[in-house]
């Protein structure tokens, strides 16, 4: 510490004009417009060239997750077109066509008791309110607002999102609701005590309504309770998304959807 003083006191003059000089620069840069104009864009650009620098390098170690999530998306897309069954061309029926944009998540809550997801993609991009949003590993959430390019989603960890969900052996209707507890876990609601059901059961959406295609994984059975008076289980289960490793989502868009809302509604 003695050496570091006697240092700084040999060195007396050279702090002082290097003081002086900072506070002659802060005078200038603050009583004369031009030479403000000319420092905030020199500083907003090169703070600009940082922040495009940082993301750079933190999109370079990103790489091994990106990779590792398209290998993900090209074996669901083959296992999907694996899964294709031919119809005869002498059954005339109509299919409901769903297809999927995808979005990059820029902002994404887990801790908070209402979560949200933000991401890059609104009404330039086709994406409207109400619109269903999946993963590769499952069911994420619900369009809630949308400007030109940007929408929040309400995230499955959000008490207002019920998803109408199918227990996939039995092919019983349900619905999943988060219950607030845990960023994994949601509860089970509505299967009627009759069924079997059993922890490790999976459980898909329904495709009964026009958010989300049917078979789209929600979750496995955690846990199952059923007691005498109960007419309904009380189960749990693991939610399919890991909520806290999110980077894209696929937002779902289905063609016939004002047309089955309008049919419905009457």
């Amino acid at each position: 510490m003695r050496k570091l003083l006697d240092f700084l006191y040999r060195r007396r003059t050279f702090a002082i004009f290097l003081g002086l000089e900072i506070v002659c620069a802060w005078l200038i840069v603050s009583f004369n417009q031009r030479q403000n104009a000319d420092f905030l864009n020199s500083s907003n650009a090169l703070s600009a060239r940082i922040s495009t620098s940082s993301q750079n390098v933190s999109d370079y170690f990103d790489l091994i997750e990106i990779n590792e999530q398209l290998m993900l998306e090209n074996e669901l897309l083959q296992a999907r077109l694996n899964a294709n069954v031919a119809v005869p061309d002498s059954l005339s029926i109509p299919s409901e066509t769903y297809y999927v944009k995808g979005a990059r998540v820029i902002n994404n809550t887990f801790r908070r008791s209402t979560n949200y997801l933000t991401i890059l993609g609104g009404r330039e991009q086709g994406i409207l309110p109400g619109m269903g949003v999946i993963s590769t590993a499952g069911v994420v959430g619900q369009v809630k607002s949308v400007s030109n390019r940007y929408a929040t989603v309400y995230s499955m960890l959000h008490p207002q999102m019920m998803v109408s969900s199918t227990v996939k052996r039995t092919n019983t209707n349900c619905s999943v609701q988060w219950d607030q507890e845990s960023y994994d876990i949601a509860s089970l609601k509505f299967v009627p005590r009759h069924i079997g059901l059993k922890v490790g059961d999976t459980i898909v959406t329904s495709g009964f309504n026009s958010v989300f295609p049917p078979n789209v994984d929600v979750g496995v059975v955690s846990d199952v309770n059923l007691e005498d008076h109960m007419t309904f289980y009380e189960a749990k289960i693991k939610l399919s998304v890991d909520f806290t490793s999110l980077p894209s989502v696929f937002v779902v868009i289905y063609e016939m959807k004002l047309e089955r809302d309008s049919i419905e509604a009457l």
